[in-house]
């Protein structure tokens, strides 16, 4: 069996309702038409990549069939040295694999044997993943982890890999690093000393999602009718007191080694100011600006065909336009900002 060990947790979904009753409503999506407004049944619906200039058509099951890298499974493909497996490896969260022997007769003798040979030797076991039907294939390396027992024999590990998930060749960046000063011999060993001052035990487990926690708190005022949600404690935010009256003077002491003397924090994380354009006489100059709206209040529809700049506009004030002058509203809004065009020749 495959286990998510660790997954980000996220606030529930929300439901649509009725305003009218608060029942809840289904959605329900149609395929139109865009020249006829008709609606398409699903064996109507085609798909086209672009390629040379010209669509090439694919039936649904064409598409299927592209996807398809095989049936669902776990292929060994060799062993690597553990060494081999380095931290910028992780592109995504890892699983857990465990044997399960209703499933497989036998996996558990195989898997133990296996977990204790690739231990022994440190070594990582490298394999081609399809985790479903019509998923892509992935590399991974399976981890091995001993089993660990407390001191009254109780388990608080259990035996088994971690499936981490590895990089394609084309997913490997080549970054081009500006070359920056090295620090001196008494910068680094003052940042040393700051470092050892800050060091602190951290444990995930001790930290709440505050987003979680806001969201809940806001429901629970919603639920009990009360006029404001009671405030949450963000174990996030970090401790400055704290950390000014651990090493307070050090932080003061890298800084004047690292910084210069005229710095300050505050300038350096200020916006800059956009500078006018002038013009010959030294004043800043205006530039001309077409009216977004007629004399009458409405959206002046051609001041943005001029400028070139209808994708501005919703999708309401196109059609509004298009059904004032006789024109289909059919399509998306590219195609209506396209239809706009052509009336106005632009």
């Amino acid at each position: 069996g495959v286990y998510t060990l660790v997954r980000r947790q996220a606030k529930p979904s929300h439901v649509w309702l009725d305003g009218r009753d608060n029942h809840e409503v289904k959605t329900v999506s149609k395929y139109l038409c865009a020249d006829t407004g008709t609606a398409l049944m699903p064996t109507d619906i085609k798909y086209f990549q672009e390629f040379g200039g010209e669509k090439v058509i694919f039936e649904g099951e064409e598409v299927k069939s592209i996807k398809n890298f095989g049936d669902p499974g776990l292929h060994l493909m060799g062993f690597k040295p553990r060494s081999r497996v380095k931290l910028h490896h992780h592109i995504k969260g890892a699983h857990f694999l465990y044997p399960d022997e209703s499933l497989v007769k036998g996996s558990g003798k195989v898997a133990n044997a296996l977990l204790d040979r690739m231990a022994r030797k440190d070594m990582v076991a490298i394999c081609r993943l399809i985790s479903r039907a019509n998923s892509p294939p992935h590399f991974v390396a399976l981890l091995p982890q001993r089993e660990e027992l407390d001191d009254r024999h109780v388990q608080i590990v259990p035996p088994g890999f971690h499936v981490i998930h590895l990089p394609f060749a084309d997913d490997l960046r080549k970054l081009k690093y500006d070359e920056t000063p090295r620090a001196t011999v008494e910068q680094v060993e003052k940042a040393k000393e700051m470092i050892k001052k800050l060091t602190f035990k951290f444990s995930s487990e001790n930290f709440e999602n505050p987003v979680l926690q806001k969201h809940y708190k806001n429901l629970e005022a919603l639920a009990l009718d009360r006029d404001a949600p009671d405030d949450i404690t963000d174990l996030t935010e970090p401790d400055n007191d704290r950390i000014q009256t651990r090493a307070g003077q050090l932080l003061n002491e890298l800084s004047s080694l690292v910084y210069p003397a005229d710095y300050s924090p505050a300038a350096a994380t200020k916006p800059a100011v956009k500078r006018k354009a002038t013009d010959q006489e030294g004043t800043a100059a205006k530039r001309a600006k077409t009216p977004s709206t007629t004399a009458e209040g409405g959206v002046n529809v051609r001041g943005y065909a001029d400028k070139g700049t209808l994708a501005k506009l919703t999708v309401p004030v196109l059609k509004e336009f298009l059904t004032s002058n006789g024109l289909s509203i059919l399509g998306k809004k590219a195609d209506l900002v396209d239809r706009v065009k052509d009336h106005f020749g632009v």
